[in-house]
Protein backbone atom coordinates (compact mmCIF):
# COMPACT_ATOMS: atom_id res chain seq x y z
CA UNK A 1 0.00 0.00 0.00
CA UNK A 2 1.52 3.66 -1.00
CA UNK A 3 2.13 5.86 1.37
CA UNK A 4 -0.77 8.16 2.12
CA UNK A 5 -3.27 9.25 4.60
CA UNK A 6 -6.87 8.71 4.47
CA UNK A 7 -9.01 9.99 7.20
CA UNK A 8 -11.52 7.37 8.67
CA UNK A 9 -15.06 9.15 9.08
CA UNK A 10 -16.66 6.33 6.78
CA UNK A 11 -19.77 3.97 7.25
CA UNK A 12 -17.48 0.92 8.66
CA UNK A 13 -20.87 -1.68 9.10
CA UNK A 14 -19.78 -5.07 9.19
CA UNK A 15 -15.83 -4.35 8.48
CA UNK A 16 -13.46 -6.80 10.89
CA UNK A 17 -10.95 -4.06 12.86
CA UNK A 18 -8.42 -5.13 15.11
CA UNK A 19 -7.17 -2.94 17.82
CA UNK A 20 -3.60 -3.97 19.42
CA UNK A 21 -3.33 -2.69 22.99
CA UNK A 22 -5.98 -2.40 26.16
CA UNK A 23 -5.04 1.02 27.49
CA UNK A 24 -7.29 3.96 27.19
CA UNK A 25 -6.12 4.99 24.26
CA UNK A 26 -7.12 1.87 23.15
CA UNK A 27 -10.06 2.14 24.65
CA UNK A 28 -10.80 5.29 22.81
CA UNK A 29 -10.23 4.22 19.65
CA UNK A 30 -12.52 1.07 20.00
CA UNK A 31 -15.97 3.44 21.00
CA UNK A 32 -15.00 5.24 17.98
CA UNK A 33 -15.29 1.97 15.53
CA UNK A 34 -17.94 0.98 17.51
CA UNK A 35 -19.78 4.31 16.80
CA UNK A 36 -19.30 4.04 13.08
CA UNK A 37 -20.29 0.05 12.89
CA UNK A 38 -17.28 -1.53 13.30
CA UNK A 39 -16.61 -5.58 14.06
CA UNK A 40 -13.93 -4.86 16.89
CA UNK A 41 -11.62 -7.53 17.64
CA UNK A 42 -8.88 -6.41 20.46
CA UNK A 43 -5.90 -7.70 21.58
CA UNK A 44 -3.56 -7.22 24.83
CA UNK A 45 -2.48 -9.56 27.66
CA UNK A 46 -4.08 -7.19 29.62
CA UNK A 47 -7.65 -4.34 29.26
CA UNK A 48 -9.26 -1.56 30.75
CA UNK A 49 -12.70 -2.22 33.17
CA UNK A 50 -14.59 -0.69 30.21
CA UNK A 51 -13.41 -3.05 27.51
CA UNK A 52 -13.53 -6.20 29.62
CA UNK A 53 -17.28 -4.72 29.67
CA UNK A 54 -17.45 -4.53 26.31
CA UNK A 55 -16.15 -8.02 25.78
CA UNK A 56 -18.59 -9.38 28.55
CA UNK A 57 -21.55 -7.63 26.72
CA UNK A 58 -20.01 -9.38 23.34
CA UNK A 59 -19.62 -6.12 21.81
CA UNK A 60 -16.06 -6.81 21.26
CA UNK A 61 -14.03 -9.80 20.55
CA UNK A 62 -11.22 -10.35 23.16
CA UNK A 63 -7.98 -12.06 22.60
CA UNK A 64 -6.23 -11.76 26.33
CA UNK A 65 -2.54 -12.53 25.03
CA UNK A 66 -0.01 -10.57 23.69
CA UNK A 67 -0.41 -9.53 19.78
CA UNK A 68 0.46 -12.06 17.04
CA UNK A 69 0.69 -11.78 12.99
CA UNK A 70 -1.67 -13.90 12.83
CA UNK A 71 -4.68 -11.76 14.60
CA UNK A 72 -4.41 -9.55 10.82
CA UNK A 73 -5.89 -12.58 9.03
CA UNK A 74 -9.66 -11.23 8.13
CA UNK A 75 -9.31 -7.88 9.05
CA UNK A 76 -9.67 -4.96 7.06
CA UNK A 77 -8.38 -1.99 9.40
CA UNK A 78 -6.41 -2.16 12.51
CA UNK A 79 -5.16 0.40 15.22
CA UNK A 80 -1.99 -0.21 17.45
CA UNK A 81 -2.44 1.43 20.59
CA UNK A 82 0.51 -0.02 23.02
CA UNK A 83 3.91 1.45 24.78
CA UNK A 84 5.80 -1.10 22.88
CA UNK A 85 7.77 0.08 20.29
CA UNK A 86 8.54 -3.68 19.08
CA UNK A 87 5.32 -4.33 19.11
CA UNK A 88 4.11 -1.32 17.07
CA UNK A 89 6.59 -1.72 14.53
CA UNK A 90 5.57 -5.38 14.05
CA UNK A 91 1.63 -4.60 13.46
CA UNK A 92 2.84 -1.46 11.24
CA UNK A 93 5.16 -4.38 8.87
CA UNK A 94 2.35 -6.88 9.03
CA UNK A 95 -0.77 -4.47 8.18
CA UNK A 96 1.94 -3.36 5.35
CA UNK A 97 2.34 -6.79 4.09
CA UNK A 98 -1.16 -7.33 4.00
CA UNK A 99 -2.23 -4.33 2.33
CA UNK A 100 -4.51 -3.87 5.71
CA UNK A 101 -5.06 -0.16 7.02
CA UNK A 102 -2.86 0.48 9.85
CA UNK A 103 -2.89 3.60 12.34
CA UNK A 104 0.00 3.67 15.19
CA UNK A 105 -0.73 5.78 17.44
CA UNK A 106 1.38 9.03 18.16
CA UNK A 107 3.40 7.08 15.08
CA UNK A 108 2.92 9.10 12.42
CA UNK A 109 5.86 7.78 9.72
CA UNK A 110 4.22 4.24 10.61
CA UNK A 111 0.80 4.68 9.56
CA UNK A 112 -1.05 4.28 6.25
CA UNK A 113 -3.95 6.28 7.40
CA UNK A 114 -5.02 8.86 10.03
CA UNK A 115 -8.36 9.78 11.79
CA UNK A 116 -9.81 13.40 12.16
CA UNK A 117 -11.00 14.39 15.59
CA UNK A 118 -14.60 14.71 15.31
CA UNK A 119 -17.43 15.91 16.71
CA UNK A 120 -21.02 14.32 16.22
CA UNK A 121 -24.62 15.85 16.59
CA UNK A 122 -27.37 13.46 15.02
CA UNK A 123 -27.01 13.57 11.21
CA UNK A 124 -24.12 15.89 11.33
CA UNK A 125 -20.65 14.99 11.44
CA UNK A 126 -18.08 17.53 11.60
CA UNK A 127 -14.00 16.59 10.69
CA UNK A 128 -10.85 18.18 11.38
CA UNK A 129 -7.32 16.45 10.37
CA UNK A 130 -4.22 18.18 10.95
CA UNK A 131 -2.80 15.23 8.92
CA UNK A 132 -1.16 13.94 12.09
CA UNK A 133 0.71 17.11 12.55
CA UNK A 134 -0.97 18.00 15.68
CA UNK A 135 -4.05 16.10 17.22
CA UNK A 136 -4.42 18.40 19.89
CA UNK A 137 -4.93 21.06 17.30
CA UNK A 138 -6.95 19.46 15.88
CA UNK A 139 -9.26 18.76 18.91
CA UNK A 140 -9.42 22.47 19.99
CA UNK A 141 -10.73 23.40 16.37
CA UNK A 142 -13.30 20.49 16.52
CA UNK A 143 -14.56 22.04 19.72
CA UNK A 144 -14.53 25.52 18.08
CA UNK A 145 -16.36 24.70 15.29
CA UNK A 146 -18.49 22.22 17.66
CA UNK A 147 -19.74 25.25 19.27
CA UNK A 148 -20.17 27.65 16.42
CA UNK A 149 -21.92 25.04 13.77
CA UNK A 150 -23.30 21.95 15.36
CA UNK A 151 -26.37 23.76 17.48
CA UNK A 152 -26.98 26.07 14.50
CA UNK A 153 -27.67 23.30 11.84
CA UNK A 154 -28.73 20.19 13.18
CA UNK A 155 -32.18 21.35 13.34
CA UNK A 156 -31.73 22.47 9.74
CA UNK A 157 -30.80 19.36 8.44
CA UNK A 158 -33.19 17.51 9.96
CA UNK A 159 -35.86 19.49 8.42
CA UNK A 160 -34.02 19.29 4.99
CA UNK A 161 -34.25 15.31 5.02
CA UNK A 162 -36.99 15.66 6.30
CA UNK A 163 -38.68 17.49 2.83
CA UNK A 164 -36.56 15.55 0.35
CA UNK A 165 -39.83 12.92 -0.29
CA UNK A 166 -41.96 16.38 -1.26
CA UNK A 167 -39.31 17.79 -3.21
CA UNK A 168 -38.87 14.51 -5.65
CA UNK A 169 -42.12 14.00 -6.05
CA UNK A 170 -42.34 17.37 -7.10
CA UNK A 171 -39.07 18.27 -8.79
CA UNK A 172 -38.21 15.40 -11.14
CA UNK A 173 -34.57 16.60 -11.73
CA UNK A 174 -31.43 16.85 -9.63
CA UNK A 175 -30.65 20.13 -10.68
CA UNK A 176 -34.53 21.51 -9.47
CA UNK A 177 -33.76 19.60 -6.51
CA UNK A 178 -30.43 21.42 -5.83
CA UNK A 179 -31.57 24.52 -6.37
CA UNK A 180 -34.83 24.33 -4.39
CA UNK A 181 -32.70 23.09 -0.63
CA UNK A 182 -30.23 25.85 -1.97
CA UNK A 183 -32.78 28.36 -1.84
CA UNK A 184 -34.30 27.04 1.37
CA UNK A 185 -30.96 26.40 3.35
CA UNK A 186 -29.51 30.19 2.48
CA UNK A 187 -33.25 32.01 3.13
CA UNK A 188 -35.96 32.45 5.95
CA UNK A 189 -35.96 29.04 6.36
CA UNK A 190 -32.84 28.95 8.66
CA UNK A 191 -33.79 32.25 10.26
CA UNK A 192 -36.88 30.62 11.80
CA UNK A 193 -35.03 27.41 12.78
CA UNK A 194 -32.67 29.30 14.04
CA UNK A 195 -35.34 31.49 16.44
CA UNK A 196 -36.83 27.94 17.56
CA UNK A 197 -40.19 28.00 14.90
CA UNK A 198 -39.34 24.43 13.45
CA UNK A 199 -42.91 24.60 12.50
CA UNK A 200 -43.07 27.34 10.86
CA UNK A 201 -39.95 27.18 8.84
CA UNK A 202 -41.22 23.88 7.43
CA UNK A 203 -44.47 25.53 6.43
CA UNK A 204 -42.54 28.24 4.53
CA UNK A 205 -40.62 25.78 2.93
CA UNK A 206 -43.63 23.74 1.83
CA UNK A 207 -44.53 27.09 0.50
CA UNK A 208 -41.36 28.01 -1.36
CA UNK A 209 -41.45 23.97 -2.91
CA UNK A 210 -44.92 25.13 -4.27
CA UNK A 211 -43.28 27.87 -6.23
CA UNK A 212 -41.55 25.67 -8.27
CA UNK A 213 -42.33 24.20 -11.36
Amino acid sequence: MSKAYYPIFVDLSGRRCLVVGGGVVAQRKVRTLLEHGARVTVVSPAMTPWLRQAARARRVERRLRAFRPGDLRGMWLVVAATNGEAVNRLVAREAARRRLFANIVDRQALCSFIAPAMARRGPLTLAVSTAGASPTVAKRVRDELDALVGRRYVELIRLLRGLRGAAKRRLPSYDQRKRYFDDVARGRVFDLVQQGKTDAARRHALAILNTYR
